[in-house]
């Protein structure tokens, strides 16, 4: 399979203090319509990373109101492109 670039928004996220904050978020995240991929790279003790492909699919109010719904704390939104195999896509999505 050809590797293209994907667009990806990174927002940062405070508050996420364990690996049931992190699937509680992911999960949310994931049922969000056109969302295709979610990663956090999860930082107990400061600001974690929450990944959303692609770019487009949600906006950052969006994540913002999610991010607060829940209970933690939106930092920022970071864009940027990263390399993607093909078409893959959540597991659970079509």
């Amino acid at each position: 399979m050809a590797t293209t670039t994907t667009p990806v928004a990174t927002y940062g996220v405070a508050g996420l203090t364990c690996p049931d904050c992190l699937v509680l978020l992911m999960e949310r995240v994931r049922h969000l319509p056109r969302v295709r991929e979610v990663t956090i790279d999860l930082e107990p003790a400061g600001e974690s990373s929450l990944t959303i492909a692609p770019a487009d699919a949600v906006s950052a109010d969006e994540v913002r109101a999610l991010v607060d719904e829940i209970g933690f704390d939106y930092i920022a939104r970071r864009s940027h492109r990263r390399p993607h195999r093909g078409s893959q896509s959540h597991p659970d999505r079509p």
